[in-house]
């Protein structure tokens, strides 16, 4: 607080100026009263300003302290349980590892039981292979040494029956010989002849017969081949699906065959892999000798691969069905069938020793068309029809229709004319059925006796040379003039049978006279 001071004029009422100058005193001491009041007040306000401010202050810094140590507490338990999840997860991720090590070790174990007891298996297939192997071998072993006792009986009886052939066939020589100077001499005196030459009747060739029972018995050596492997497959997974397998392939692939440069690539490559995969597989072993006409003694170096033999056999089996299904209805088709059927008997890596297997697809040949070799029978027997070729489509059921046997052989006729006219002059292969074949299987037809050629002889012998003609006369050229005069023109006239077969063959040189421009 200002002191404030008396004045000494104060009391001075006696005067005035002293008055006024007291009061002017007094004025101006009051106003800084006010002035240092009015201050002092301020200052008490602003303190309470600034204490409130600063009571604000710690406040609100007392709250932002609390804030911050829960948030702080929060934290630590976030961190904590984290740290906890991690610790946990850590350890399942440990258990799960130990486990998938477990779980590992014992798969390894139950492999190698696996394949220990898959070795086991495959040690007791092979052994059991081999024994059911060596007993095959050894029963063909025994029976071809009784098949070889009937042969050497059967040879000599039938070069018994070939001499006295010879003998009738040199008589009735003599005899047409004799006639036939008699005739000159007739001519010779102007004199026409009256009486006809006897035609000589002679038996079918002893030879003939024995290739084709040899034939015969290789077709059913190919069925005892597909029993045996049969009986393999049924405890052998690889080998029974190998079989599938390439059986069906072989199958689509021969259906697939046909007419157009490079169309038949891709069938013919597959079915080259899948008989290269058959070859490749040793075991079982067979003797090949056993598929052969003049098989050789049996031993180690006569063995080869089982499943290539079978699978052969199948590839056969689906020419022959293709010659029969399709060639039959359209003979020209057989072309392309037969070209690859050639092919492939040709290729040396499906040889044996050098030589071809395509026997396995002609013994087939004798069983459904054996009067390419000669053979021949009463149609209107059982027995002469067995003879001549034709098919019961059930064991036991009845014939098929004429119609239906009259497409079969047309379609064998051209299949085999379009295997045995194969030329091979312009590749490094060596052809497996040389065409000389076609020339015998004509002859035998042709020299039929002309009483015993029935209408599957003119059937088969018109699917031969129909559409084969230009081929034949390239090959045999002048000579092959003669034997088509023969076969188209000379048998069917001497021929007993009337049927509409056999005039399709007669008129057939009119038809290359006006189509080919060939005369016979």
């Amino acid at each position: 607080m200002i002191e404030v001071m008396e004045s000494p004029y104060k009391q001075a009422v006696d005067s005035p100026s002293r008055q006024l100058l007291w009061e002017l005193g007094r004025l101006q001491v009051t106003h800084q009263e006010a002035f240092y009041s009015r201050l002092d007040k301020e200052t008490q306000e602003r303190e309470a300003i600034h204490r409130a401010a600063l009571a604000a202050a710690a406040a609100e810094h007392e709250r932002v302290r609390r804030s911050a140590e829960i948030e702080r507490e929060r934290l630590d338990l976030q961190i904590e349980k984290e740290r906890k999840r991690r610790e946990a997860e850590q350890r399942r991720e440990l258990e799960r590892q130990r486990q998938e090590k477990v779980e590992e070790e014992i798969a390894e174990k139950r492999k190698e039981i696996e394949r220990f007891r898959a070795a086991e298996a495959r040690e007791k297939e092979a052994a059991e292979a081999r024994r059911a192997t060596a007993a095959v071998v050894e029963r063909a072993r025994l029976q071809k040494e009784r098949q070889d006792a009937d042969a050497a009986k059967r040879l000599a009886d039938r070069q018994e029956a070939e001499r006295n052939a010879a003998e009738a066939e040199r008589k009735a020589k003599e005899a047409a010989i004799t006639a036939q100077n008699a005739r000159d001499e007739q001519i010779a005196n102007a004199t026409p002849p009256q009486i006809k030459a006897p035609v000589p009747q002679v038996s079918q060739s002893s030879r003939e017969e024995a290739e084709h029972e040899r034939y015969l018995e290789i077709h059913k050596r190919l069925k005892d081949l597909r029993k045996f492997l049969a009986a393999q497959a049924s405890h052998n997974t690889t080998l029974k699906n190998s079989m599938g397998n390439v059986r069906r392939s072989i199958r689509k692939c021969v259906g697939q065959l046909t007419e157009g440069k490079g169309a038949n690539r891709a069938p013919l490559q597959e079915i080259i892999n899948n008989l290269k995969e058959a070859a490749s597989v040793t075991e079982p072993k067979v003797d090949i000798t056993m598929f052969l006409p003049s098989p050789s003694p049996s031993n180690d170096e006569s063995k080869g691969p089982a499943l290539l033999v079978y699978q052969l056999n199948i590839f056969a089996k689906a020419i022959i069905s293709q010659f029969i299904n399709e060639a039959g209805v359209a003979p020209k088709s057989a072309d392309p069938v037969g070209t690859i059927a050639s092919h492939i008997f040709a290729l040396n890596e499906f040889r044996w020793k050098g030589i071809s297997l395509i026997d396995i697809l002609i013994a087939k040949f004798h069983v459904v068309c054996p009067v390419l070799w000669g053979r021949y029978g009463d149609e209107k027997t059982m027995q002469g029809k067995m003879r001549l070729g034709w098919w019961r489509d059930d064991k036991g059921g009845p014939w098929v229709t004429e119609q239906r046997h009259a497409e079969r052989m047309t379609g064998l006729g051209a299949g085999f004319a379009a295997i045995a006219l194969r030329n091979y002059e312009k590749t490094r292969l060596e052809n497996p059925y040389p065409h000389y074949r076609f020339w015998q299987a004509l002859a035998a037809i042709v020299n039929v006796p002309p009483q015993e050629a029935t209408q599957t002889h003119f059937i088969v012998l018109k699917a031969m040379i129909e559409n084969n003609e230009t081929r034949f006369l390239d090959f045999f050229g002048d000579a092959g003039i003669v034997a088509l005069r023969k076969a188209l023109i000379d048998f069917p006239r001497q021929a007993a049978d009337n049927s509409v077969a056999a005039k399709a063959v007669a008129v057939l040189p009119d038809v290359l006279r006006r189509d080919k421009k060939l005369f016979l």
